[in-house]
């Protein structure tokens, strides 16, 4: 699956849930004075892949994977039960996975996404969402509905936890354009 198709529904989720984008300016457009601009910012690597200006490995990602994490983030924004964590745990999330491919996007930062903007954020609510659930799935059978309250404080509603994956997405679409294909 490639990874267009995955933020074509993402965006879709967000259009559906009444979003599109980002809400604030600033991160979809640089600020006074900034002399960034919204070229594209990709170069050919040595071995034939175009990568953006980031140092992501896209040799190193695979679609599976892309595939995984965007299963996994859309349950990060709904799961907010004990019970509704055994569904998490049912498609195969486990905290280390999640946090491995999320190192594997560190070279993602300051990559500039089509529509999204930089995913630099949305990587750090993943982090600390995964940091989340991995408590919670420490404590196990003790693990209560309370638990889940971070999750909130990081991002209020499910369509700011879609709007940062997709801007993650965005970004890997950008710095790997030949991924799936």
């Amino acid at each position: 699956m490639r990874v267009q198709i995955l933020v074509g529904i993402a965006a879709g989720a967000l259009l559906l849930s009444g979003c599109g984008g980002s809400s604030d300016p600033e991160q979809t457009t640089p600020p006074a004075g900034d002399d960034t601009t919204t070229e594209a910012t990709t170069e050919p690597a040595g071995d034939g892949d175009t990568q953006a200006s980031g140092s992501v490995d896209c040799a190193n990602i695979t679609e599976e994977e892309v595939a995984e994490f965007a299963i996994r983030a859309q349950l990060f924004a709904q799961v907010r039960t004990v019970d509704a964590m055994m569904g998490m745990e049912a498609v195969g999330y486990d905290p280390a996975d999640m946090a491995a491919f999320l190192d594997k996007l560190n070279g993602l930062e300051g990559v500039e996404g089509e529509v999204y903007g930089k995913p630099d954020e949305g990587l750090v609510v993943f982090r600390a969402g995964n940091d989340t659930y991995a408590a919670i799935v420490a404590k196990g059978d003790s693990a209560t509905d309370a638990d889940f309250a971070p999750l909130d404080e990081l991002e209020p509603d499910i369509p700011s936890w879609i709007n940062a994956q997709a801007s993650i997405l965005d970004a890997l679409t950008q710095a790997c354009p030949d991924l799936g294909s």
